[in-house]
C-alpha cells in the first residue's frame, strides 16, 4: 500500500500516501527537465525524481560542484539523501536553507507533474481531498504517523505534523487544474465523476495497486527474471477507470532510478509515545554528533573501568594494612565510635585470635609469607628500575658514538677536499 483516498465523517476527504510506490512520493521515478539551482547559472538539467532535484539544490546552496555532479550521477534516492545530509555538508546552516526549501520543493514538484501526463492525471484524482504524507519518521514534510495506522483508526488526528509536502502538492494540483493546458484532463475527471460519485475513491485504489505491481515488474526486469514489460498490471478494471493516455508507459530495461521491490512494512498499530518536534529532532542529532566517535566512547569506558579497579585495589590494601596493624598490636579495636562494618571486622579478628595455637601459628606463617612476597616485589621493582636506567645509559652511549662517527666522517671529507685543492 502506497496511496489511499479516505473519507472521514468529521474532517472530510484525504489522499494519504507514503513510500516509493506512490506517484506522489519524492522517490518515485519521474524524469523531468529543470533549470532550478539556487546559487549557480541557470542550466537546464535532467532529473530522475524530485528528491534528486531537492538534493541538487542543497549542494548548489553550498556551491559544491563535485557534490552536485555526484547527486546527478546517483541512481538511488536514499544515497542522494545521505550525500546531502547535515553531517556530510561542511558549514551547513539550517536557517539559510529554511528560506529556500519550500520553494525548491514546489518548483521540482511542478516540473515533475508537467513532464508526465499519467502522473498529472493521478494527481487530479486527488481533487476535492487534502494530500497528506503519512511518514512515521518525518513530522516536518509529513505528519509523523504511519499510513496503515491512520487508515485503520479514524480517531487519529492528521494534523500531528507540518505536512509541508502534502500542502505543496495541493498547491501544484490547484494551479494545474486551473491551467488551460490541462483542460482535457480536468474535463475527463469531471465527466467520470458525474457518472459515478465514488469514482475518485475507486480509481485511486486501483492506481495504487497498478503502481505497486509496476514496481515489482521493474525490479524483476533489472534482476533479469523478466526480459520485457508485458504491462500485465494494466488490468481490465484499470483500463475502465482510466483513459488510455493516462496509463503509464512500458518500463525500459535501463532506468535512471535503481529499481527496488515494493517492500511494505507493517508498522505497530499504536501511535508514537512522544511527538518528535523539529526542535527535539535537532537536539537528538546534536547529541548523536557529540557521541558519534566510537573510539572516544571506548576510551571513556576503559578509563572508568581502570578507575574502578584502582579504587577496589586501594580499598583491599587499606583493609589488609588495618588487619596487619591489629595483629601486630594484639589489641582489639574499640567497639564504640566506629562504623558497623569496622565493628564487624574487629569481632571477626578477635574470633580469629581466640583460635587454637596451631591456627595462630599458621596465621603467623601466612603473614611471614606475605612479608616475603612483599620484599621480593620490592626487589623486583628495584631491579627493573636499575635495568631501565642501564638501558637508558646504553642508549645515550650509542647516540654519542653515532655523533662521534658523523664528526669523524665530516673531518675526513674536509681533509680530502683541502688536499685536492692544494694538489691542483
Amino acid at each position: 500500500m502506497g496511496t489511499r483516498r479516505v473519507r472521514r465523517k468529521d474532517d472530510g476527504e484525504f489522499t494519504l500516501f507514503f513510500r516509493k510506490v506512490s506517484p506522489f512520493s519524492n522517490h518515485h521515478p519521474a524524469e523531468f527537465d529543470s533549470d532550478g539551482a539556487i546559487n549557480f547559472e541557470k542550466e537546464v538539467k535532467r532529473f530522475s525524481c524530485t528528491e534528486q532535484f531537492y538534493m541538487y539544490n542543497k549542494a548548489s546552496l553550498m556551491e559544491d560542484r563535485k557534490l552536485m555532479s555526484a547527486v546527478l550521477r546517483s541512481d538511488n534516492p536514499k544515497a542522494m539523501k545521505a550525500m546531502c545530509s547535515k553531517g556530510a555538508l561542511r558549514g551547513w546552516r539550517d536557517s539559510e536553507w529554511n528560506k529556500h526549501k519550500e520553494d525548491v520543493m514546489y518548483i521540482g514538484s511542478k516540473a515533475k507533474y508537467r513532464a508526465s501526463r499519467h502522473l498529472c492525471y493521478a494527481l487530479f484524482l486527488s481533487t476535492g481531498s487534502q494530500l497528506v504524507e503519512c511518514s512515521p519518521f518525518d513530522p516536518v514534510w509529513g505528519i509523523g504517523n504511519n499510513l496503515e495506522t491512520v487508515i485503520s483508526d479514524s480517531s487519529i488526528s492528521l494534523s500531528t505534523g507540518q505536512n509541508l509536502l502534502g500542502k505543496i502538492l495541493d498547491r501544484v494540483r490547484d494551479e494545474l487544474w486551473e491551467d488551460e493546458q490541462y483542460r482535457n484532463e480536468r474535463e475527463e475527471v469531471e465527466k467520470r465523476l458525474k457518472l459515478d460519485d465514488d469514482y475518485l475513491l475507486k480509481a485511486m485504489k486501483h492506481v495504487d495497486l497498478m503502481y505497486k505491481e509496476r514496481a515489482t515488474v521493474r525490479s524483476l526486469i533489472s534482476m533479469g527474471h523478466v526480459s520485457r514489460d508485458d504491462q500485465s498490471y494494466l488490468t481490465s478494471e484499470v483500463r475502465q477507470l482510466l483513459p488510455e493516455w493516462a496509463l503509464p508507459p512500458p518500463i525500459e530495461k535501463f532506468e535512471p532510478i535503481r529499481p527496488s521491490p515494493p517492500v511494505i512494512i507493517d508498522f505497530p498499530r499504536t501511535p508514537p509515545r512522544r511527538f518528535m518536534t523539529p526542535e527535539r529532532i535537532s537536539s537528538v542529532h546534536k547529541r548523536r554528533r557529540r557521541s558519534s566517535s566510537r573510539l572516544t566512547l571506548n576510551r571513556s569506558w576503559s578509563r572508568s573501568r581502570s578507575r574502578s579497579r584502582s579504587r577496589r585495589r586501594s580499598e583491599r590494601n587499606r583493609v589488609k594494612k588495618r588487619k596487619r596493624e591489629e595483629d601486630d598490636s594484639g589489641s582489639e579495636s574499640p567497639p564504640w565510635g566506629i562504623s558497623w562494618k569496622r565493628r564487624r571486622r574487629s569481632r571477626s579478628d578477635s574470633r580469629r585470635r581466640s583460635r587454637s595455637s596451631k591456627e595462630s601459628r599458621r596465621h603467623s606463617r601466612s603473614s611471614e609469607e606475605k612479608e616475603e612476597r612483599r620484599r621480593r616485589k620490592k626487589e623486583k621493582r628495584s631491579r627493573r628500575s636499575e635495568s631501565q636506567e642501564e638501558r637508558r645509559r646504553i642508549r645515550k652511549q650509542k647516540k654519542r658514538e653515532k655523533k662521534e662517527k658523523k664528526k669523524e666522517k665530516k673531518q675526513r671529507r674536509r681533509r680530502r677536499s683541502s688536499s685536492s685543492l692544494t694538489s691542483s
